[in-house]
């Protein structure tokens, strides 16, 4: 691990413009809480009071990092706010250890290409990595959400007591936007929903894709090169690595509470779902999926983990045997190329992580968006 540390550091690290705005006290923590935030003022600090509020001891092992970012040519207003909120937080006393990394000043702001979550949460984990060990979680919140008053415990118990290296907490959505109160429900049923149909049909990749619920230790943060600098669905992409890589534990109680506002920022997500709802734009019960998808999923998973060593012609008759059109699917991500290397597997168990290595969440995704709109 050291060596992929180095590696990671050498390849991939954020630029060094983007520091700390002090020396944290302790040389390393066992958990870090990390928090992007833009144009936050009105959000943060009830996130912070939240953090605040867990227990004494858990906190004396928290490190919390707090990126204020903006990209080129914004708004004065988000400019105004985000200094507003830089301000406040060196003013500031908590319980935690608390560190702010500048990305929003003139020479440091993030270049639009990369302006978003991706980059943001990125540079909040990278920037305090001196900080951690092989061994520390890495907690991912939204400067908007509010966490149970048994969030550290919870998480730090069962990942002591499981070992896993990644996973993500289960939710619900406040109702801090009496214009969304409706939708963020039926939203998030639709989010709860499709997990676990995913789930029923046999593939691993069957968690909510929320950036607020997920955690990982220091070690898997860097397996999977860190966080991604996609603009928007940096979350999805993230788990998806971190299942390939260790696979992503559920832990089910209810420790993270994300608002139900609306953002005009992104192009992706809740918020810009609510908002498209909002307008009337979009009808939130269309983003459901067909039964005939979930029931061609979950054939396809089963043909396919009980055929090991079935050559390539007998797969594709076996496979055209569920739906004629599920081959015309299969060839369009490459099938030919990725059952052969799948078959190449030495054992089942092999096998098995190679095939959903391949068939991997996108994959299911656009197969579910296949079947639905055909």
């Amino acid at each position: 691990m050291n060596h992929k540390v180095q590696k990671y550091k050498s390849n991939k690290l954020s630029d060094k413009k983007w520091s700390l705005n002090k020396i944290p006290h302790k040389s390393s923590y066992d958990i870090a809480i990390t928090i992007p935030c833009y144009a936050e003022y009105d959000y943060l600090f009830k996130t912070l009071e939240s953090i605040n509020n867990q227990d004494t001891e858990m906190l004396k092992k928290t490190l919390v990092s707090i990126v204020i970012n903006n990209s080129n040519n914004e708004q004065q207003s988000v400019i105004d706010n985000n200094n507003k909120t830089y301000e406040k937080l060196l003013e500031s006393k908590f319980q935690f250890e608390c560190v702010v990394v500048d990305a929003f000043t003139s020479k440091k702001i993030i270049k639009n290409k990369y302006a978003g979550a991706g980059m943001a949460r990125k540079i909040c984990v990278d920037s305090i990595l001196e900080c951690l060990n092989g061994n520390s979680l890495i907690c991912f919140l939204d400067a908007d959400t509010i966490i149970s008053k048994n969030y550290l415990s919870s998480i730090y118990e069962s990942y002591i007591s499981k070992k896993w290296n990644a996973a993500t907490v289960n939710f619900n959505h406040q109702n801090d936007e009496p214009k969304t109160t409706e939708l963020i429900t039926l939203y998030e049923n639709y989010l709860k929903d499709t997990a676990l149909n995913i789930k029923k049909s046999g593939s691993p990749y069957c968690y909510v894709s929320l950036g607020s619920t997920m955690i990982c230790s220091y070690n898997a943060y860097i397996a999977v090169g860190g966080m991604n600098k996609k603009i928007a669905s940096e979350d999805f992409y993230f788990l998806q690595e971190l299942e390939k890589y260790c696979g992503v534990t559920q832990i089910k109680d209810i420790l993270v509470y994300p608002s139900s506002r609306y953002i005009s920022r992104l192009y992706l997500g809740t918020s810009w779902r609510l908002e498209k709802s909002l307008k009337g734009e979009l009808d939130l019960s269309s983003l459901y999926f067909s039964k005939k998808s979930y029931n061609i999923l979950t054939q396809w998973i089963s043909l396919a983990l009980a055929s090991r060593s079935v050559d390539l012609l007998d797969m594709k008759n076996k496979i055209t045997n569920i739906d004629k059109n599920l081959l015309k699917f299969l060839n369009e991500i490459n099938l030919d190329n990725a059952w052969e290397a799948i078959n190449d597997a030495p054992t089942n168990n092999h096998f098995i992580k190679q095939f959903h290595r391949w068939f991997d969440g996108l994959c299911v995704f656009k197969l579910l968006k296949f079947y639905t709109k055909s």
